[in-house]
């Protein structure tokens, strides 16, 4: 999904004249610019006995409120460990692993399965919080998928693109420091502070002390407007899901409640198995044959 974005860049910095191009990527990853970040090192500050409350309450959760992505991974976090493996592992997870069931077709997923698939563990003998979602984030999230993204996005233009932040001296040497150094303190409005402070005097102060901004295509308007013939053709096409491997009637209801309640949802879900029905059609992939 990330790699619409990068196709979208590349083109236009390529069109500008540019062949050679510096990306940040690695920069969340190693500084803390992601949730993750701030959602484990909260957790790990929880006293046992609201640990022990949020566990016993979370599996009534789900059924409080509007149902929504976010609540849901809220009762999914209250329930696990709490280790930084199980906060990314929530985190980026698109559907929950009882929902993976639902959507496959042809058999389920035991979410004990699906427990054991994690991104990238952090070292064994890594108790440093901070440290161990940096690890597991470089590992999972950025080598799994940014990297890739901006590679193939980025050469579909033919611009190469650099990711200096990814250079191993420079990632060894920022994760060999304490995670206290790098996290981001409560009173502080800047994100990632320790990169901040580090090129305070080469960044002007209003680009350091800016709120973390992300680059998003407006996939949900398009969706629920130009798109939505398209993908309701292809979501309530029987032959489409079955040989994507996806249960018909669980498709059908994510891309009904994303109409009804588009943010409580999230676009990226039904546009996932929108995307996976279509790539099978095209290239004559069947779940049978596999």
């Amino acid at each position: 999904m990330d790699g619409i974005n990068t196709y979208v860049v590349s083109k236009a910095v390529k069109e500008a004249g540019v062949t050679v191009a510096l990306s940040g990527l690695g920069g969340d990853e190693l500084f803390g610019g992601y949730p993750t970040f701030r959602r484990a090192q909260t957790f790990q500050s929880v006293n046992k006995l609201a640990k022990r409350i949020l566990k016993t309450a979370a599996p009534f959760g789900h059924t409080i409120g509007n149902g929504s992505t976010q609540r849901n991974k809220f009762w999914q976090l209250a329930a696990s460990d709490g280790s930084p493996s199980s906060v990314c592992r929530i985190t980026r997870q698109l559907f929950a692993p009882e929902l993976v069931g639902k959507l496959r077709a042809s058999r389920r997923i035991a979410s004990s399965d699906l427990d054991g698939q994690l991104m990238a563990k952090p070292s064994a003998n890594d108790e440093d919080t901070f440290n161990a979602i940096s690890r597991l984030e470089l590992g999972g999230y950025m080598a799994n998928t940014l990297l890739r993204d901006t590679d193939t996005m980025s050469m579909a233009s033919s611009l190469e693109v650099r990711v200096p932040f990814v250079d191993s001296e420079v990632a060894g040497f920022v994760l060999s420091l304490p995670g206290q150094w790098k996290a981001t303190a409560n009173t502080s409005t800047t994100p990632k502070p320790f990169l901040a402070e580090a090129l305070s005097d080469l960044l002007p102060q209003d680009i350091l002390n800016r709120k973390k901004m992300g680059f998003t295509l407006p996939f949900e308007r398009w969706m629920t407007s130009e798109l939505r013939r398209e993908l309701s053709d292809t979501i309530e096409n029987s032959d489409c899901l079955s040989a994507a491997g996806l249960n018909q009637h669980y498709a059908n209801h994510v891309w009904r409640s994303f109409l009804r309640s588009p943010k409580a949802v999230g676009w990226s879900r039904p546009w996932a198995l929108f995307v996976l029905a279509r790539w099978c059609e095209i290239n004559r992939v069947s779940s049978t044959g596999c």
